[in-house]
């Protein structure tokens, strides 16, 4: 396909009628999930609770900003970028390390004026879109490819865990897998990588290339009754859950988070803050609202009419569903501490502008399928 100036810049009449082709369960979940989240920021807080959700509402802005664009832009243009994409994100992670910002022991945020970033969050995304190109490119079932790909990712997914933040390199792993068995895999090659894995992390803790503290929230989980501070959160993170009861205490009710007992009540586990305020049904909703977000990311990537459409959408659906059931799986005690945010809810303004970013980039491939189905349908 040619890319001419009004592929890439379309007119007025034109960019109405691309948003009126817009994926609305789409729209409608990532906008619910959203105002979802605002609220559990400001209710989770006990000091500043309105600048908790001012930040939030900021990082929606700069979002929208970004996804309206990315919306109307034919996505099919970036694949002629993948190099450059790859590059800006090996650049961005280097930064981090070089001249990023130490906080709670860990580099990753670089500042920029007033405004701290996390760059490793804006790498889920970008790597997605790197990968998708060149997978579309490579064919992996081919054994030296596929190796060769599996370096493509690991250099950035080492980057990020050198700063270090293990719970965004597993995240990057996750992706791997899906998008690489969407993309041709064998498997034999995936069952591979699974098993060389499971024996490099065996070999690293025994190593001693994790630290301590990555170690334990690993292990805490399999010990929750154990004596380390971490076996401590968790049991407060499902204490405060089931104290919520079927219709919870009230969004101004005194929690065990106002009490001081829950860590990380705004961000890690905010999921435990909220359900103890909602209770079940307040949480079934919440997680409904997700299901609803991936069903859709999905359908995306079943009507996308090319390869590259498709590897996008199970890439970015792979980081929302990989986030959830991990970060809710932490609250409840039944998947390791990784320190993983929950996609619009937790706090934190870059991993809000990159997930209303992502569902743009959904939304443009949403946008180009319905056009050419419009234009020459399948047969019947």
């Amino acid at each position: 396909m040619s890319y001419t100036k009004s592929n890439v810049r379309p007119s007025r009449a034109e960019s109405i009628g691309k948003l009126g082709a817009l994926d609305p369960m789409l729209l409608l979940a990532g906008l619910a999930l959203t105002a979802f989240g605002m609220l559990a920021v400001y209710v989770a807080g006990t000091d500043d609770r309105q600048a908790y959700a001012l930040n939030q509402g900021l990082g929606f802005v700069v979002g929208l900003v970004g996804a309206v664009p990315l919306a109307l832009i034919d996505y099919r243009i970036w694949q002629r970028y993948i190099r450059h994409i790859y590059v800006t994100v090996l650049v961005m992670l280097l930064a981090v390390l070089l001249v990023g910002t130490v906080s709670g022991g860990a580099q990753r945020w670089i500042d920029i004026g007033p405004v701290q970033v996390q760059p490793s969050e804006f790498a889920k995304l970008l790597v997605v879109v790197a990968l998708a190109g060149y997978l579309v490119e490579k064919p992996i079932h081919n054994n030296v490819n596929f190796l060769k790909t599996l370096g493509f990712l690991c250099i950035p997914a080492a980057l990020v865990f050198l700063q270090p933040d293990l719970g965004t390199a597993l995240v990057f792993g996750a992706v791997f897998v899906t998008m690489a068995y969407t993309g041709g895999a064998r498997i034999y090659q995936i069952a591979a990588l699974g098993v060389a894995g499971i024996a490099g992390s065996f070999a690293a803790v025994k190593a001693g290339l994790l630290a301590d503290y990555q170690v334990a929230r690993l292990t805490a989980f399999l010990d929750p009754a154990g004596s380390t501070d971490l076996s401590y959160q968790v049991i407060q993170s499902k204490l405060a859950i089931g104290s919520g009861g079927l219709t919870g205490k009230g969004l101004s009710a005194t929690t065990l988070a106002n009490l001081g007992f829950l860590p990380e009540d705004h961000t890690d586990f905010i999921f435990s803050n909220l359900a103890e305020r909602i209770g079940f049904a307040g949480s079934i909703l919440l997680l409904f609202l997700f299901f609803i977000l991936v069903w859709r990311i999905l359908y995306v990537a079943t009507i996308s009419r090319d390869r590259f459409g498709v590897l996008l959408a199970v890439g970015v659906g792979t980081i929302f569903l990989f986030h959830v059931f991990v970060n809710v799986g932490m609250t409840m005690g039944i998947m390791p501490v990784t320190g993983i945010p929950l996609p619009f809810i937790s706090y934190g303004r870059s991993s809000l502008v990159v997930s209303i970013l992502s569902l743009g980039l959904l939304q443009s491939i949403a946008i180009r399928a319905r056009s050419e189905v419009a234009k020459h349908p399948r047969p019947a």
